[in-house]
């Protein structure tokens, strides 16, 4: 008996599991990253108690050295540098609109020539790289607009600079895209696979759409949240027996704020019946494209609400228009103003008195002439994190790697006149993301790896926000791409741009860099990615995960890696916006404890580990310096959690550096914030430079300390009247770990230069230093005193032996008596 009840069981098992199969109901596979939330970012912030913060019982006696004002916020980091090989440090500043500058690093004035304009923003740190063979670095900025500037450092712009070439996507890409792709471990739209899947299972609606009344099935369709998009959808049904149209001309839906008509009709026929849906439209208010690494989808829901609800006719709008006249005490304030010519002389200012404009160009930036193409559009580029420059194919020439964002701005293109250029596209169907590698001897594009197509409306985007990292993850001496889209993908490219097997790997928006380290001390490389959604995980190179953790909070820079606590074991660094500072193990992802520690606002910037222990003081462990959006620069000692703050009084987003930037013997902290301040903060830490001896004139000894199988590159560049080689270069392979000595060739002539080291490691990290030194030129100074001293010598000489009294001066006269 209990067999046949287990049977019949069985049977109407199978058979519900095909009905549902056959209805469409199969369930569709889901992502647990994405299914997590960013919860803590929904908390409050604690109260700030400024006398605990101010009192703290671990400081660091840290000490304001100097600090100067640029021209505007500051979003990217800085680049701390010897640029004009003199010796001494100097901090390049990228200003967020229109300015490059130039800090001296011993007290924080603008050095000569400096600042230098362009017509763009900025999101990019500067770089150095000697781009026409000079053997003096140029820098290199890449800008908003899509391009990388050079400027010599004398400030003065150069014509060469790389522009990155505009992606061409056909017009309609976006008809019958589904508000949320099939399967987003395929990154290309336009892949069959694709294609495939979404025909089947819109086919396999539309067949349980027959059994049931067509109006309820359109009304399903129609109560999807479409996020404020536009969709054109184009549905094929299957033959049905009976010779029908429907014609529904008029059906709106509302949508997250978008109004929503559809046009749906189907031709009478039995062996090809269709449904079109021919016209969609929806109501967006532009908005400008730029940095977004606060947004999320609830405010912009939210945001797009609001501003539907306050266009409707019925409410009232705010307006500075005023029909009628004003009345007589007021009209007579404005007399001032009128009669200008009897101002006194010290309020009459000539702006062309104080301000020479020859030497600024136009400040409105204007795009290039668009290719007129009939099925496709050129999407304007835009670069938004930091390129890298580095050999990836082993060729001996330098590659830029630059992670590209493809969109059309919308607050240039709000302009009617910037937007009769592309015609009547919708702007906002066209968000993409490349990677776009450029040789840097001919200075053209290299290869180009295109990655994600998306549209600006939909849950995930298509930018990318932080910058590509290279690593050579198979040890076969090419370095691989690795970058992780806003798309919320993972991926890794190969030296000629072809996407690894097993990747791309899916998440939610990824906005830190992809960190490439060994974090469970195993002897190999391991990849840590992090996300919006408050996910941290660890892979293989080969794309499986070792372990994740979800921190609850979104993530907005990569994490850093070291020993914070000095137990021997290599740990996690995650900064996010709720606040909280996490210490994860790097073995298994669990929390360290005490962390995480608790800041009072939204930390932004990437952590900085540093060991900032004093002279003779055996400390354990790091200490984490970072900014926090309470206004207070943070001193966190690893080991205890004990914190020493700083009142900056003001936000950043971009990374404390340290260096010894004043010549001193003692190690600096740079802060840069979003009001524009650079502090300089001195610390009672010693600085250890890299260790340099000049040998005779004739060698150069670099001792360097370095790991088992390490290939170090060294390249002494020589600027100035030298008429060799500018660049002398020698490569070797380290077998044994401990200290060793490089030596190089130095050149004959009175000149400065710049030795670069650059190393990787066995496991295909890359890491790079430099220092400045000059040739002769003590020499000179030497024959100069060879030439003074022997003057003072006698002279001193003539004064200690002069007489002491007078003496009468002798006289050849006969006359004795006189």
């Amino acid at each position: 008996m209990k067999s046949a009840g287990l049977r019949v069981f069985l049977i109407c098992l199978i058979f519900s599991v095909g009905l549902n199969l056959s209805y469409g109901e199969e369930p569709k596979k889901t992502n647990k990253f994405r299914e997590r939330e960013a919860s803590d970012d929904s908390l409050g912030y604690p109260n700030i108690d400024e006398d605990a913060l101010v009192n703290s019982k671990c400081s660091k006696h840290l000490e304001l050295r100097w600090q100067t004002e640029v021209s505007s916020s500051i979003y990217a980091t800085p680049l701390i540098a010897d640029i004009n090989s003199d010796g001494k440090l100097e901090i390049v500043v990228p200003s967020f609109v229109h300015y490059l500058e130039v800090l001296e690093g011993s007290d924080g004035d603008k050095m000569p020539g400096w600042p230098a304009f362009h017509q763009s923003t900025v999101h990019a740190s500067p770089l150095l790289y000697d781009i026409d063979k000079d053997g003096s670095r140029e820098i290199s900025l890449a800008t908003y607009n899509g391009e990388v500037l050079f400027f010599r450092v004398s400030g003065y712009m150069m014509v060469d600079k790389l522009v990155v070439p505009r992606r061409k996507v056909k017009k309609n890409w976006y008809v019958g895209l589904d508000p949320e792709p099939v399967d987003r471990s395929h990154p290309d739209v336009h892949d069959d696979q694709i294609v495939l899947e979404a025909e089947l299972e819109k086919s396999v609606h539309q067949k349980s759409g027959n059994n049931t009344n067509h109006s309820d099935t359109i009304s399903t369709e129609d109560e999807r949240k479409l996020n404020g998009s536009q969709i054109g959808i184009d549905i094929k049904l299957p033959a049905s027996g009976n010779d029908s149209s429907v014609n529904i001309s008029s059906v709106g839906t509302e949508t997250n704020g978008s109004q929503i008509g559809i046009d749906i009709k189907q031709p009478a026929s039995v062996n090809d019946s269709s449904v079109k849906i021919s016209s969609v439209g929806t109501e967006i208010n532009g908005t400008s494209t730029g940095r977004r690494l606060l947004d999320d989808n609830n405010s912009k829901g939210s945001q797009e609400s609001e501003s539907k609800s306050t266009s409707k006719e019925d409410t009232p709008v705010v307006t500075v228009e005023n029909e009628g006249g004003l009345e007589a005490d007021a009209d007579s304030s404005f007399e001032l103003l009128r009669d200008s010519d009897e101002l006194a002389d010290e309020y009459n200012y000539d702006y062309d008195d104080y301000v020479d404009e020859t030497m600024w160009g136009d400040e409105e930036w204007k795009e290039g002439q668009h290719e007129k193409l009939e099925d496709y559009v050129n999407v304007d580029s835009h670069i938004l994190c930091t390129p890298v420059i580095a050999d990836i194919d082993k060729d001996g020439i330098p590659e830029m790697v630059v992670a590209v964002s493809h969109f059309f701005d919308h607050e240039y293109y709000g302009n009617s006149e910037n937007m009769k250029e592309l015609g009547d596209i919708d702007i906002g169907k066209y968000v993409a993301s490349s990677i776009v590698v450029f040789n840097l001897d001919t200075k053209e594009v290299k290869w180009t790896a295109e990655l994600d197509l998306s549209t600006d409306s939909a849950n995930y985007r298509a930018y990318i926000y932080s910058s590509p990292t290279v690593a050579d993850l198979d040890g076969d001496g090419y370095l691989d791409i690795l970058v992780g889209t806003s798309y919320g993908l993972f991926y890794v490219l190969d030296h000629h741009g072809n996407v690894r097997r097993k990747f791309p790997l899916e998440m939610a928006e990824i906005h830190g860099g992809v960190v490439a380290a060994d974090i469970n001390d195993d002897g190999k490389i391991e990849l840590v990615t992090t996300d919006t959604h408050g996910n941290v995980a660890a892979w293989t190179v080969h794309g499986e995960e070792i372990w994740e953790t979800h921190v609850k909070s979104l993530v907005p820079q990569a994490p850093t890696i070291g020993d914070v606590d000095g137990d021997g074991h290599t740990d996690v660094v995650v900064p996010t916006i709720s606040g909280n500072i996490y210490v994860l193990s790097g073995r298994d992802g669990s929390i360290v404890r005490p962390y995480p520690y608790r800041t009072h606002g939204r930390v932004m910037s990437q952590v900085l580990l540093v060991d900032l222990s004093k002279r003779g003081e055996k400390a354990k462990g790091l200490s984490m310096v970072t900014t926090s959006f309470d206004g207070y620069l943070y001193l966190i000692d690893g080991a205890t959690s004990c914190a020493d703050v700083v009142d900056i009084g003001e936000t950043s987003y971009s990374m404390v550096l340290a260096d010894n930037v004043d010549g001193g013997d003692d190690l600096d902290l740079i802060v840069t914030t979003m009001n524009g301040n650079v502090f300089c903060f001195s610390t009672p830490v010693s600085h250890h430079p890299l260790k340099v001896n000049r040998n005779g004139g004739h060698l150069i000894k670099v001792e360097i300390m370095l790991p088992i199988g390490t290939t170090v590159k060294t390249t002494l560049l020589v600027p100035g009247n030298y008429q060799g080689e500018r660049s002398i270069r020698q490569s070797q392979i380290i077998n044994s770990p401990g200290k060793h000595r490089i030596k190089l060739p130095t050149v004959a002539v009175r000149t400065t230069g710049t030795v670069l080291v650059e190393m990787v490691d066995r496991n295909g990290l890359y890491f790079t230093d430099e220092f400045s030194l000059t040739f002769h030129m003590y020499y000179y100074r030497l024959l100069k005193w060879l030439l003074v001293l022997p003057m003072l010598g006698m002279f001193a000489v003539l004064v200690i032996l002069r007489p002491q009294e007078a003496m009468p001066l002798p006289s050849f006269s006969r006359n004795t008596d006189l």
